[in-house]
């Protein structure tokens, strides 16, 4: 990676100084390896999402199967998609199919089996989409080599599966499994797997399994992928992980203190601290983690990923101990007490639990997807996060980042981000209650039309229907 950094970049983030900007480029320096890159992912029968949708984040100079000579995967395809649109339009389905599509590959094979029918979430406005199958594609770059993997499943389990890859000039198929074949088919040069219940995945087992091949796809998957979302038990366990990763030294307090004061937030020092548990108290938790460990073993994990408490505690006899960060701001008084992250505003803690796991995705390449990224951030903020991800002497390992917003600011002529037309997707609903999905570049338009302003006009679909006349009702209603 360059020596270099772009400081006009942080200079608009509010950072003091070269070196500053520095830290934040150091915090990213990491091993240059592109686990994944995302080419499209294709979606049908999930949440509001009926009839087949495809996100594409591949370049269109991209003609042919693979880049010509001279090019690279990561100058083929795009590191940033947002996906705008008015509430309840479908945004989040989209970005709810990404997170089942990865926790399908992590868990079908271990808690999911506990359950008595499929996890799945198919489109429940007509009876016929509940009986039919949903189904989820992804093509991507594994180990610089093109694949789509994908898989339908119904109540009764996965009814087919498959796994394709270019190893030239056309597609070969890997894996090939559906309902009514005795076995998968299994290319010849792969290992040998073995038998698959009827709710798990093949790639599923062979990360369980630690096949090979198969496995090794599988597990790539499961750990290039993490997502934000805008509940507040989300964030909380986002906040109580890391102390976790500072722990394992995957983050560090000056790492910390480093991106806060990428948000100008004042904070001069980050530290843990510590707090015996009374022995009374230790009782109670541990009862409350063996029930949570009984839970995750029977499958009562409705999110496929566990849960954390806001603190990190550790149970060990008479040295347990109940940690939190506490955070130092800016002052006169010498004395100031630091703070529990319980008393940062909504958007310290939005741009702390967003951040961290931004910068992971970033050291190790990956697909990162937020949801409603402007929620609590400020549009600048919001800037910083896109800008990172956009610029290629930063995110030197190929992370995507795939948004959803409100916020039409990051498509006007004032935001410092360009967003090529292909980058730009809208969601709305039809009068059936489907989600629709439609990119910018589907539509014609001038150079320089802004963009901001014919989306909130509604020229390219995806703004709500407002009808205030009805508030006005409501407040004038009579008391009976």
């Amino acid at each position: 990676m360059s020596n270099q950094l772009n400081v006009h970049f942080f200079e608009k983030a509010s950072l003091r100084g070269v070196i500053l900007a520095k830290n934040v480029q150091n915090i990213l320096i990491r091993y240059n390896l592109w686990i994944m890159l995302i080419l499209s992912f294709s979606i049908e029968n999930h949440k509001s999402i009926r009839d087949q949708l495809v996100l594409d984040l591949v370049k269109p100079s991209l003609k042919t199967l693979q880049p010509r000579e001279k090019s690279t995967w990561g100058e083929q395809v795009y590191a940033i998609a947002g996906i705008f649109g008015p509430n309840a339009s479908g945004k989040s389905a989209i970005l709810d199919a990404f997170g089942y599509f990865f926790t399908a590959i992590a868990e079908s094979a271990t808690s999911w089996q506990a359950h008595p029918v499929m996890y799945r979430a198919p489109f429940k406005l007509e009876l016929s989409s509940l009986e039919r199958s949903s189904t989820y594609e992804l093509e991507f770059v594994h180990a610089e080599r093109r694949f789509a993997y994908g898989f339908s499943v119904d109540d009764a389990g996965i009814s087919r599966e498959w796994l394709r890859d270019i190893p030239s000039s056309r597609w070969r198929t890997l894996l090939d499994r559906s309902r009514d074949q005795k076995r998968p088919y299994i290319h010849p040069s792969i290992p040998k797997l073995g038998n698959v219940t009827d709710r798990e995945l093949v790639l599923s087992r062979a990360i369980l399994l630690n096949h090979p091949v198969l496995g090794a796809v599988g597990k790539d998957l499961v750990e290039s992928f993490d997502s934000m979302t805008v509940k507040d038990t989300h964030r909380e366990r986002r906040l109580s992980s890391i102390t976790e990763s500072l722990a394992t030294g995957s983050i560090t307090f000056d790492d910390i203190v480093t991106l806060l004061q990428v948000a100008d937030i004042g904070v001069v020092d980050v530290e843990i601290q510590e707090d015996r548990l009374p022995i009374e108290v230790q009782e109670v938790f541990k009862g409350f983690q063996e029930v949570i460990a009984r839970q995750a073993e029977s499958g009562d994990r409705a999110e496929g990923r566990g849960h954390r408490i806001q603190v990190d505690i550790g149970l060990e006899g008479s040295d347990a101990v109940i940690r939190n960060l506490t955070f130092k701001h800016q002052g006169e008084s010498p004395d100031r007490p630091s703070l529990f992250i319980q008393e940062e505003s909504d958007g310290t803690v939005a741009w702390l639990a967003t951040i961290v796991p931004a910068v992971e995705i970033l050291r190790n390449g990956g697909l990162f997807c937020v949801d409603e990224i402007d929620a609590s951030l400020h549009p600048h903020l919001v800037e910083v996060l896109l800008s990172i991800f956009a610029d290629p002497e930063i995110n030197t390992n190929g992370a995507q980042l795939v948004f959803t917003s409100h916020d039409a600011y990051l498509l006007s002529p004032l935001s410092d981000v360009e967003l090529a037309p292909e980058q730009v997707w809208f969601t709305e609903k039809s009068g059936a209650g489907v989600t629709l999905l439609s990119s910018l570049a589907d539509f014609p338009r001038h150079r320089d039309a802004n963009v901001a302003k014919r989306y909130l006009t509604g020229r390219y679909g995806g703004t709500p229907r407002l009808a205030p006349s009805g508030i006005d009702r409501v407040l004038r209603r009579e008391d009976a």
